[in-house]
């Protein structure tokens, strides 16, 4: 049997997308998963681990925008989640991503390299 927590009401409605992500939890592993709808506020991902739980904090990449602070406000067990942004995104970047989204020219996410560190 599924465990899943009520949803909690959100202040705007949600914009089907379906595109690819990652998430991670403090400095682990980045996991990939589906972003399948978008708010400024929040998202719903699929493809999620079990291992997550409400309330947890995490970070979610998508859209080619920097990793997202959020917090998941339910879950169903290894199915999906959906998560609360701690900052919403500006209207001109949530527009634009989801522009880019919707056309389905959903930039590649790269990974950033670390400088080397010289000795002073």
């Amino acid at each position: 049997m599924s465990e899943s927590h009520q949803v909690p009401s959100r202040q705007l409605d949600r914009v089907a997308v379906k595109a690819p992500c990652n998430y991670r939890i403090g400095a682990g592993i980045a996991y990939p998963a589906h972003l399948v709808d978008l708010t400024a506020e929040g998202a719903r991902l699929e493809g999620i681990s079990r291992g997550l739980n409400v309330g947890d904090r995490l970070t979610v990449r998508f859209g080619g925008l920097a990793p997202i602070d959020a917090k998941i406000q339910w879950v169903e067990r290894g199915r999906e989640a959906g998560v609360r942004f701690l900052q919403p995104l500006y209207p001109s970047v949530y527009l634009h991503v989801l522009a880019s989204m919707q056309r389905g020219k959903v930039p590649q996410l790269e990974v950033a390299r670390a400088i080397p560190l010289r000795a002073c």
